[in-house]
């Protein structure tokens, strides 16, 4: 038998959907509050959760955004007696399967749930089908895997600490996919069943990020006029991924390192212990340990966080991948915009190879959505359709190159007249000097020490040339 739950704040609303739909032999389960629904949806499944728009503590989009995070494969259907066109349009846009005004009609809710659950039912296999096809687009079809040498370690890492409960820091540049492998990581563990919820630490105010990690109790603040479920009650069995953690401040790290090593957290403005079994993997694109040192991590909370570490690799460090980083963005914009897939022309493809990406695959991803809506009448991708930061970019990148390369040619020039006492090859000795004291200092990071010294990337590769460095 298929289980329903009914959302709404009226109690005789409650009853008279569940009445008529226990009579259709359907098992029904009803909340008046949004909190006690989520508490609800944490504990058992459902094929269809029936919500009014309007609650008494979250609005119906609020919730949505909630509920779903918890089970995503349940159809969500909502009522109300105010449709606001706007809101229809986000929630089904956003996933919900439908959206009908109150009173309702008994034989129309009928036929919406069938549809609603056989929609979901259909989907679900589409996915599970899918999953069985190998690792090559990545278990949650959202992050493209790669094949270079560097993405086929990643994924071993990934499969290697994915069955087990340890804590997983990533490291990596922004852009580079760091939430798509941790949903790898939560696929591949025996927590697969239960929630994923991605939280950006980054966009959460110190002030509330207690409230919506931990909860608050009713009147805990000022502003807290009713009890709040937080993120690790949600993620009940399942898996935490905090991006960006080193913006948490030390006040809440210090819970957060309570919630790991005691597995119990309490509600903002509560007394009592609530126990709680949730895995985190935590990502940044900081250097935790030296900031750990420095005191703006705790160094407790990283020892404890850093049971397995996995770094991300950049774009322009594995641009074996980018062919096929490429080919799956074009053809997913292409069907996003029900338009034939689009080629790049020989010429957008050589820029790709030589652009530094410092964005990285957010960026090209960007980069080739943007594209897709200037595709020329023979359905290629030509340069006018590339953004104008980037193709400024390649340009003085270029023209920086060649400078350097005929100050080199001068210099040698200048060299064989007088090699001893000429300015200009003290000059070069001095800045190979720095060059060479700067990538020591940073373990031979090139981006980090063209940063450093302040030159365009390509123009530090071009002085590691002219200094015999092989890069």
């Amino acid at each position: 038998m298929k289980k329903i739950l009914i959302v709404d704040y009226q109690l005789s609303s409650c009853d008279l959907i569940r009445n008529f739909l226990v009579k259709k032999s359907y098992i029904v389960e009803t909340s008046t509050h949004a909190e006690k629904a989520l508490i609800l949806i944490q504990k058992n499944r459902y094929d269809a959760i029936i919500c009014d728009y309007r609650l008494p503590d979250l609005d119906g989009s609020e919730f949505f955004k909630k509920a779903s995070i918890i089970q995503a494969d349940a159809a969500y259907i909502f009522i109300s007696k105010e449709v606001n066109l706007k809101n229809a349009v986000d929630l089904v846009r956003g996933g919900a399967f439908s959206y009908l005004a109150k009173p309702l009609n008994p034989d129309e809710l009928l036929q919406v749930i069938r549809e609603a659950i056989s929609s979901r039912k259909d989907n679900h296999k589409k996915v599970q089908d899918n999953d069985t096809e190998s690792f090559s687009k990545n278990i949650n079809s959202h992050y493209v895997v790669g094949k270079s040498t560097l993405a086929l370690e990643m994924i071993q890492q990934v499969k290697r600490v994915g069955p087990t409960n340890y804590s997983v820091i990533i490291e990596g540049e922004t852009g580079t996919g760091k939430e798509s492998l941790a949903r790898m990581i939560h696929n591949e563990s025996p927590r697969r069943s239960k929630p994923f919820i991605a939280i950006d630490c980054g966009s959460i105010s110190k002030e509330i990020s207690g409230s919506e990690l931990f909860g608050h109790e009713k009147g805990a603040f000022t502003g807290a006029i009713s009890k709040k479920t937080g993120f690790f009650e949600l993620a009940e069995g399942g898996t935490i991924f905090l991006d960006e953690i080193a913006n948490l401040s030390l006040e809440t790290q210090m819970a957060l390192l309570r919630a790991l090593q005691e597995k119990v957290i309490r509600k903002i403005g509560g007394v009592n212990e609530i126990p709680v079994d949730v895995r985190i993997i935590a990502a940044t694109n900081e250097d935790l340990r030296k900031k750990s040192e420095s005191s703006g991590f705790r160094d407790d909370l990283f020892f404890r966080l850093s049971e397995f570490v996995l770094k991300v690799p950049a774009l322009r460090n594995r641009l074996d991948d980018l062919p096929l980083f490429i080919d799956y963005f074009l053809e997913n914009t292409a069907i996003e915009l029900d338009r034939k897939k689009p080629q790049l022309s020989q010429q957008v493809r050589e820029y790709f190879t030589t652009y530094h990406w410092p964005g990285n695959i957010r960026e090209l991803k960007n980069v080739i959505r943007r594209a897709c809506l200037f595709v020329a009448k023979d359905n290629i991708i030509y340069t006018d359709a590339l953004p104008s930061s980037l193709l400024e970019n390649l340009y003085f990148g270029e023209l920086e190159e060649r400078a350097v390369l005929e100050d080199h040619q001068y210099s040698k020039n200048r060299l064989k007249i007088n090699e001893s006492s000429d300015l200009k090859s003290t000059a070069i000795h001095a800045e190979s000097k720095k060059i060479m004291e700067v990538l020591n200092k940073v373990h031979f990071n090139k981006t980090k020490a063209a940063e450093i010294l302040n030159i365009h990337r390509k123009t530090l590769y071009t002085k590691l040339k002219m200094m015999n460095i092989n890069y």
